[in-house]
Formats: structure tokens, sequence, C-alpha cells
């Protein structure tokens, strides 16, 4: 049964990463190459990553969904894989963080850019057991997927309200969905995962109906880490769900450009002003979020790629003037940060400020991290 006692979370900090030359290849199944993949056209590598620290992975595969949580002690578990299309990018990328087996798949529902490459992970890799929701679904790509479970003998697990599972020290919780809906999209499977003090929740593509519904189990939802709910859509986090929630760092997964304007600027705002600090694969590329059991530290493509165009003189680039910059906006969140902020936006989403009144004027907030 899960356990209702309400942890005490303790004080985080989050620490960008700007000091690593070996990082991530694309960002995204068809993106081109990056300064980081030029930098480094071999497997990207974490090595200098602390091994005794928890990561979770928020593969950048375009506009879909894919998460690697690395356990210090060696197990791996991973939720979702992407579309159809991003079986080859997804396999290199795991292959090269030195996986060679998954403890434990989840496949949070039965929607193509979740489960699309699933069948590309058991072929290539030793998965022990899958997860996955008591959902009919009559796709083939649905059909293939169960097709290789059992040609690979994978064990399926249906996965139900109240399940829990360990990996390592990692404690895992299914709490939803609650109870049967129509919605292919409310039937995700939303995990908690709890390691030390730190707690990152996983929401597939659950719309506003089934998280009021997790809402009304009385279940503390706080988490240090969200995955946004289906992509940063409207019919996703509700202002209820983000309230309970209470995430300091929010990640949406998405694909740059795609057809369905994901995310939708209003959830962008609505989760930005809820205290969270917004991540988005479409803009950072690979995001990875390492845990100590404490303290969080967060690491993106887009943050290696300022650094080296820094530190190899890129043509066009515009450092120097950053750094004589006040105050520097965040279009999409609204927050406003100091030039050595550490949480300081992709150059394509920046607004210059002067000061702090100016900003304020305009309607932005000061960043709680950077801004006294």
């Amino acid at each position: 049964m899960i356990n209702n006692k309400i942890m005490k979370r303790k004080i985080k900090f989050l620490i960008p990463i700007f000091v690593i030359l070996s990082m991530f290849f694309t960002t995204g199944c068809a993106a081109g190459n990056t300064l980081s993949q030029l930098a480094n056209p071999q497997a990207p590598k974490t090595d200098f990553l602390n091994p005794e620290d928890l990561q979770v992975h928020f593969i950048s595969v375009g506009q879909g969904d894919s998460e690697l949580i690395k356990l210090p002690t060696g197990e791996n578990v991973l939720i979702d894989a992407g579309d159809t299309k991003c079986g080859d990018y997804l396999v290199n990328y795991i292959k090269s963080q030195g996986v060679e087996e998954i403890d434990m798949a989840i496949a949070t529902h039965p929607h193509s850019d979740h489960i699309g490459s699933m069948r590309d992970i058991i072929e290539n890799f030793k998965v022990n057991h899958i997860m996955m929701p008591d959902f009919d679904y009559d796709t083939m790509t649905y059909t293939n997927l169960l097709y290789s479970i059992e040609e690979n003998n994978v064990d399926r697990i249906v996965g139900k309200y109240g399940d829990t599972f360990e990996e390592g020290e990692a404690y895992f919780e299914v709490l939803g969905p609650v109870q049967q809906y129509e919605d292919a999209n409310n039937i995700s499977l939303v995990i908690m995962m709890t390691y030390g003090d730190n707690k990152f929740l996983f929401t597939g593509d659950q719309e506003k109906e089934a998280e009021k519904d997790v809402i009304s189990m009385g279940y503390n939802l706080e988490a240090d880490v969200l995955k946004v709910g289906h992509h940063g859509s409207k019919t996703s986090s509700s202002q209820e769900f983000l309230d309970a929630v209470k995430a300091d760092i929010a990640v949406i997964e998405v694909g740059e450009g795609n057809d369905y304007g994901l995310p939708k600027d209003e959830v962008v705002m609505r989760i930005a002003r809820s205290g969270a600090t917004v991540y988005r694969t479409d803009q950072s590329g690979n995001i990875v979020v390492s845990s100590d059991g404490s303290n969080l530290s967060i690491l993106t493509d887009d943050s290696l790629d300022s650094m080296l165009n820094s530190i190899l003189e890129v043509p066009g680039n515009t450092s120097s003037d950053t750094d004589k910059l006040k105050f520097i906006g965040n279009k999409n969140t609204k927050i406003y940060h100091s030039t050595d902020c550490k949480s300081i936006p992709a150059e394509k989403n920046r607004i210059e400020f002067n000061s702090k009144e100016q900003a304020e004027k305009e309607g932005y907030k000061p960043h709680s991290n950077c801004v006294n």
C-alpha cells in the first residue's frame, strides 16, 4: 500500500554545470548538428557527474516523452520511449550512458509518441520488466510492442493505483490512474519516485480530469521535479494540480516547431507562477537532473553550447554584450535574472533590462535564486 506519511523536504540548490566539455550530441530525433555535437561527435558522456548521484535524463526525442533514470547502484528505469522515428537515436543515447540492462520499463499509456520506440528498446537491451496500464488499444504500434514483449520474454506488469516497487535506493509509487477512463491520456500511469529527500513526479499525458481524481485520493503530491503532463497542453497542468505538487523544477518534453503549438503559453505561465523553474527540451535539448538525495543539479544541452560559444570564440558570440547587461528576462516564463545567474535562459528566449524597475514594469518577476 502507499505510505501517506508526509516527508519534510530540505532546501535544495539548483546548480547548472557549465564547465563540462563532454555532453550530448543532438537535440531531438531529427535535429541538425549543434556545437556540442561538433565538439564531441562520439556518444554523449556523463562520466563527470558524481557516480554516487541518481540521474534523471529527460531525453530530447522531439514531440514525445522519454525519461531514463540511472541509479548509482547500477539499476536503470526507462519511462516511455518517444515515437517510432526515434528508435536509433534513443538506443544510441541510452547505450552511450553505459546502460546494458533496463530493470524496469514503464509505458505510461499506448499513444505512439510514448511507446513508439519501446520495441527498439526491448530488442536492443535486456529488459527485465515492463509496466503498462490496463487498457486495450487497437494500433499496429501497440500490437507490435505486445508481440515484442512476448517474444523477448519480458515480464509484463499491469500497473495499478497503489502499486510500489524499488530499484536501488529509489522508491516508486503508482499514484494513477485511480479509475478507468475512456481517454488514453487519462489512463497514463502516474509515477512518484522518492530518492532520499527528493521527489520526482512523472505524469505521462494525464489530463485535468485525472489530475483532479489523483488529488482527491489525499496523497501528498509535493515533488521537487515535475515532468509536465501532455507536453504543456492546456488540457493538463491545472492550477489545482500545480498547487498540490509545488514543484521547484518543471520539465516540458516537446518538439521544436511541433504541429500542435505546444507548449501553450498560458500553461508555461501558469507553471512559472506556481514557483517552478521551467525547462523545455525544444529549447534546452537533453536535460539531466541529478540528485544526491538532498540537492539537485541541472545540466542541459543549451548551457553547454553557450559555454562552448565563449571558449571556442564562435563568430557572432554576444557573451561580451551580455556581460554589460544588468538583468535578463525569460520571454516564456516572465522571470528575470541577474547576468551571472545559473538559470539564465537560452539566447533566443532573452529580453534585456537595465534595471529591476524596468523588468517589473514589463510584468516580469525576479528569479528567487539570483535576484535579491
